[in-house]
């Protein structure tokens, strides 16, 4: 069964292509060519990324499933992320996320429309919290990179708040998914950049001052276990 976006999200994902794409430095590409790289790079394997701070462990695994045809040559991939935390080998928090990439074909180039399917949350000491609402987490548009992989790109800011002392104010994130082979191994790059705000104008949208802070970037590598 074919798939169709929304007809208002349609014109906002045409129109920010245009306008993206006019000034993109990399090439975007099509629908099959992201399949060949996805089944290569991304396909049934599990990316881990692991930090610490302040003692605290946090292991973040995603899980990338197969693709799945859904006719005119588009497809879906299950994604599932589970982020735990943990202290002197004690676990404090598990997180799972479900998620839904949905890739279309728009003028002969790919784009992902994802969607947060389920998300769970166990806490030591709490009770488990599931919610299964279906919640839309943006479009996206893919590009290949230098490094023999693809980048995936958000259309638009996402808001988000912006805290300089005492002050508080709206800002706008933008997100980055690098993925490339590296020695034999999938590697994936996450970086996340948050934008001072500058005027607003109708139809339009804000002024892009300057980046607030620096970048926040997770580093995710195959796992071979």
């Amino acid at each position: 069964m074919k798939r169709f976006i929304a007809p208002n999200l349609l014109l906002l994902i045409v129109f920010c292509f245009a306008s993206i794409n006019a000034h993109a430095e990399d090439q975007p590409i099509g629908v099959n060519e992201f399949r060949q790289l996805y089944d290569q790079l991304l396909a049934g394997k599990s990316l881990v990324t692991e930090t610490k701070e302040n003692g605290v462990i946090v292991r973040k695994t995603r899980v990338f499933g197969r693709a799945i045809d859904v006719g005119a040559g588009e497809f879906e991939v299950p994604v599932n992320t589970v982020i735990l935390k943990t202290e002197d080998g004690e676990i404090l928090q598990k997180i799972t996320i479900d998620l839904l990439d949905r890739v279309n074909n728009l003028g002969g180039n790919a784009i992902i429309s994802e969607e947060v399917r389920r998300t769970s949350v166990e806490t030591t000491g709490e009770e488990p919290r599931t919610t299964r609402e279906i919640e839309f987490n943006g479009v996206f548009r893919v590009a290949k990179n230098d490094k023999g992989g693809f980048d995936v790109h958000n259309f638009g800011l996402t808001p988000s708040v912006l805290v300089e002392g005492d002050k508080m104010g709206l800002a706008g994130n933008t997100v980055s998914y690098s993925c490339f082979p590296e020695k034999g191994v999938t590697k994936c790059i996450l970086t996340l950049r948050d934008y001072k705000l500058g005027d607003y104008k109708p139809l339009v949208g804000y002024t892009l001052i300057e980046p607030a802070g620096g970048d926040v970037v997770e580093i995710a590598v195959e796992s071979t276990q």
